[in-house]
């Protein structure tokens, strides 16, 4: 924990009654209301576990949870529940990622994260460039291939490439050889990702490593700190197994002079998408040149306590259930008041 006074220790957001907010939890691994033990689910990335330590978290603050595997179950809540804190982020349907919220405002809820709109940019890795160009966040080149037809045409910037998933969680379909350093190598791994039902995404590779930026929702954001996802894989890139099983685990990071213009990064993206509960800004960042690159926003971040927020929350005194209860009261408080003009809906 740093030895320095942290800024932000008073304005985490604390709730004034907790029991009195109802939460709904939903988790693709979410407790079963009357049998309340952590599932297993072997080679799910320790997705089981994570989302019943989360449901934990809620309760030991004292929210009244009530928990659901169901991405519809906010639809049928009623005007039972004040809050809907949804972990649900990868399932079999496209753009599955905005469902819940979406859903949530249909039926007028709170919810965790930020609109659908937003989520929807956010997931797009691709428009989440162009987006961010154009508020002056530099990001590598890129071009976006949807059929086997369209890989005829190569990358008008040369290689090394890197070739991903331009959807997706947890850097899904990214392996060793997502790096490649010819157009001839990088389409085929375009073209096996294609056959697998992926939209894709070719970047120019940019050299250096990777660096998260976890921030928490407040005006102006707060910006925890830059954390390095550590990675034994050639360039240093994070391939999927790494998102998943961890076995490196994350460090914080010294980027130097670059902590500048990263917080403005952050104070342009707020303003143009904001406000959103918490998210991460991830970076590869070049420590030679101290040049940096964006690559995307997260808005369903891993809020574990071996994940990048905590660890940069705890540099700042911060628990795991402070920035778990921050997240929520922000939430609510983003969102109260701001549906009257809808009352017609329903």
């Amino acid at each position: 924990m740093s030895a320095q006074p942290s800024p932000f220790r008073n304005r985490i957001l604390r709730p004034h009654s907790a029991r009195a907010t109802r939460i709904l939890f939903i988790a693709e691994y979410a407790p079963d209301e009357f049998a309340p033990n952590a599932k297993t689910f072997p080679g799910d990335g320790g997705y089981p576990a994570y989302h019943h330590a989360i449901w934990e978290v809620l309760t030991d603050i004292g929210y009244s949870v009530r928990s659901s595997s169901s991405p519809t179950a906010a639809l049928f809540s009623g005007k039972e529940i004040d809050f809907v804190f949804s972990l649900y982020n990868r399932m079999p349907v496209n753009n599955s990622e905005v469902m819940v919220s979406a859903f949530c405002e249909y039926v007028r809820i709170p919810y965790l994260g930020a609109p659908p709109n937003i989520r929807a940019l956010a997931e797009d890795k691709w428009l989440t460039k162009l987006a961010a160009r154009s508020i002056g966040i530099p990001t590598p080149e890129g071009i976006p291939y949807r059929d086997r037809g369209a890989l005829e045409q190569s990358p008008n910037f040369p290689g090394p490439y890197f070739v991903k998933n331009r959807f997706g969680a947890a850097s899904e379909g990214i392996g060793p050889a997502s790096l490649q350093d010819t157009w001839e190598g990088a389409k085929i791994v375009a073209l096996d990702l294609i056959e697998q039902g992926m939209s894709v995404l070719v970047e120019r590779y940019a050299p250096g490593i990777d660096v998260t930026v976890p921030i928490l929702g407040s005006a102006p954001p707060m910006v925890l700190g830059h954390v390095h996802p550590r990675s034994n894989a050639v360039g240093q890139i994070l391939t999927e197994d790494l998102k998943m099983d961890d076995p490196l685990g994350y460090e914080m990071y010294d980027i130097g002079t670059a902590s500048k213009v990263v917080l403005e990064d952050a104070n342009r993206l707020w303003a143009a998408a904001g406000p959103m509960d918490y998210l991460r800004m991830d970076y590869r960042f070049d420590p030679t040149t101290g040049k940096r690159a964006f690559l995307e926003f997260n808005l369903c971040c891993f809020l574990g306590e071996s994940g990048a927020i905590c660890l940069a929350g705890s540099e700042h005194g911060l628990s795991q259930a402070d920035i778990v209860a921050h997240v929520v009261e922000f939430g609510l408080r983003r969102q109260s008041g701001d549906r009257q003009h809808l009352q017609w809906v329903l």
